[in-house]
């Protein structure tokens, strides 16, 4: 087999590891912290409040408790069916001890639901980086080019946020409002997209699919709206 082919799988094979490497701490944190706060976060009454009804039939409950006489508020992570809560209805709140303005519904959803997903991503592009050491056929290189993408946009918005929110670099902090709008505004739409962008592109020029024909090099390009992959070898299409 081509050394040069084999090479450039593994190069695809450790640009799949970087990332499932990332999501795998950061889900193994998550995990961490929600067994912490299913285990030793104190649990209160909280009141519903207010529904926040969306257009779609759901709604964004705000959910209202107290704790040592002082009252917090707080709306929950996910949008939730407009069936599932009534004003003035009774909830389980969870706080951190010492950090009661920090409250989340008792929900399996809100508290595992991100920890679940980040592990069930990291474990894919792991096996996925593990497959790609002697090449992946068309469907499974193609789904690692949209992993990457989505983790390239995930990667410009830490960039963003590194670079303009409260306790980063702060950029935009001495500009006037205005400025600091539209230039936050401006960097958010250039550096999301194109890391996201340079990312799946770089995947798709450098690391090819493996013919499942012939076992040899095939190259992606978009014709339209649909990917299409061509080998270099026996002319196999996908």
């Amino acid at each position: 087999m081509d050394y040069e082919l084999k090479r450039a799988w593994q190069r695809g094979a450790t640009a799949l590891a970087v990332p499932a490497s990332c999501l795998l701490v950061l889900a193994l944190l998550c995990v961490r912290g929600a067994a912490w706060r299913e285990f030793w976060n104190v649990r209160t009454i909280g009141v519903v409040t207010n529904l926040n009804r969306t257009n779609k039939g759901g709604c964004h409950p705000t959910i209202e408790y107290s704790v040592g006489g002082k009252t917090y508020n707080f709306q929950p992570a996910w949008t939730y069916s407009a069936e599932n809560f009534a004003l003035g209805q009774n909830v389980t709140v969870l706080f951190p001890p010492n950090q009661p303005e920090f409250g989340m519904l008792d929900l399996f959803g809100e508290v595992w639901l991100l920890p679940i997903g980040l592990s069930i991503a990291s474990l894919v592009l792991l096996a996925l980086g593990w497959r790609a050491r002697t090449g992946l056929p068309p469907i499974l290189h193609g789904l690692a080019g949209f992993g990457l993408f989505v983790f390239g946009a995930v990667a410009g918005m830490s960039v963003f946020g590194l670079l303009c929110m409260k306790g980063g670099l702060e950029i935009f902090s001495s500009a006037p409002v205005i400025v600091s709008l539209f230039g936050g505004i401006a960097l958010f739409f250039a550096l999301v997209p194109a890391c996201a962008l340079l990312a799946g592109a770089t995947w798709h020029r450098y690391v090819p699919a493996r013919c499942g024909r012939c076992s040899g090099r095939m190259v992606s390009q978009f014709v339209g709206k649909q990917l299409i992959y061509t080998c270099n070898s026996c002319g196999n299409r996908r």
